[in-house]
């Protein structure tokens, strides 16, 4: 295939994917609507426009690339097998072994438009001239040892949060969409949101957030809950309750408490809000989670995400948007191919 020719059925293959009947088999125990909605949003931004922009960087492409997806975000991996195969590599896609489905309709999806992209569940992957890695740290570690010759895209844990001044309900249905989307999972789930406004705009925030999240989750219902999660949902919640707190017995939930009791750890479907007093204080609050910082959905004006950017996020979007990410964009701060692609030195 020519590259208008890939590029027509890469696009062919997404639009395919997204009328699959039944997402929720593939969504590794989303709810149906929940699962229906996230592979919309996530086949959407996968347009092919987009797909030509954001293939069009210097260099040869990989012959063969693996994409290594995690459990969480279902659809963390289309983006990346896109973007390979839109290029002309070969892809194999190793889904979890526990949750194949989707790596399955994905790799049957782009080889009945003739594309080269194959799902497999074996741990022991081939020499590849390029790797994508998602997972725990000591996953992407793993890989980075066992590929040495491979050129390497690797995301590990992170995790983001939301940065704003306002309290209106815009405002706080936006941010809820992006609380309960995937069910909390992911790194673009916003773990909290940091207020830099007036005190009693959080206050507000936090009594206009909790109606928006219950709004949102019927429209939007999880999934079960993983039992495991119900100490630290104790915990948490008994926290604010012995601070007097705002905040429900059971999720969603939001609250309002002081900074020093920020968190930086998702819990699905509860989401507190922290006054902060001025971007000094969000500095010294974040230093030391740098290395670690994903996306900010805010509100701040455009003269203010330089200090974002300086407190280390390496996204900066609308609250709502977190959890759809657009194509193109940088991934890790880099054009998401530009480090996958060789780029020799041809003299003469």
């Amino acid at each position: 295939m020519n590259r208008e020719q890939r590029l027509d059925a890469v696009h062919a293959a997404i639009c395919r994917l997204a009328q699959h009947p039944a997402p929720h088999e593939l969504a590794d125990g989303l709810s149906p609507a929940m699962a229906a909605a996230c592979l919309g949003y996530a086949c959407g931004m996968i347009g092919r426009d987009a797909l030509d922009q954001a293939t069009r960087v210097p260099g040869r492409p990989p012959r063969l690339a693996a994409v290594v997806a995690a459990r969480g975000v279902f659809t963390a991996p289309l983006e990346w097998v896109a973007l390979l195969a839109a290029a002309d590599a070969a892809v194999i896609l190793k889904a979890p072994a526990a949750s194949p489905a989707f790596g399955q309709a994905v790799a049957t999806a782009f080889a009945e438009q003739g594309l080269r992209v194959r799902c497999t569940t074996d741990h022991a992957l081939p020499p590849v001239d390029a790797l994508v890695a998602m997972g725990s740290d000591e996953t992407i570690a793993a890989l980075t040892a066992r590929h040495t010759r491979a050129r390497l895209s690797m995301h590990g844990h992170r995790f983001s949060l939301a940065v704003v001044r306002g309290s209106g309900p815009a405002l706080a249905r936006a941010l809820a969409s992006d609380a309960l989307l995937y069910d909390g999972r992911g790194c673009f789930t916003p773990a909290a949101v940091l207020h830099l406004g007036d005190p009693e705009d959080a206050h507000k925030l936090v009594r206009t957030l909790a109606e928006a999240l219950d709004v949102v989750a019927q429209t939007l219902p999880p999934g079960p809950r993983d039992p495991l999660l119900g100490p630290e949902w104790r915990r948490r919640t008994g926290l604010a309750k012995a601070l007097g707190a705002p905040g429900n017995d059971r999720p969603p939930s939001a609250t309002l408490l002081d900074v020093e009791h920020f968190e930086a750890a998702v819990l699905p479907g509860y989401l507190p809000v922290h006054p902060v007093e001025d971007p000094e204080s969000l500095h010294r609050l974040l230093a030391p989670w740098r290395p670690w910082l994903a996306g900010c959905a805010t509100d701040l004006d455009l003269e203010e995400h330089t200090m974002l950017l300086d407190v280390g996020f390496e996204r900066l979007c609308l609250p709502g948007a977190l959890q759809r990410p657009p194509l193109p964009r940088t991934h890790g701060g880099r054009e998401m191919l530009r480090p996958l692609m060789r780029q020799p030195s041809v003299e003469r």
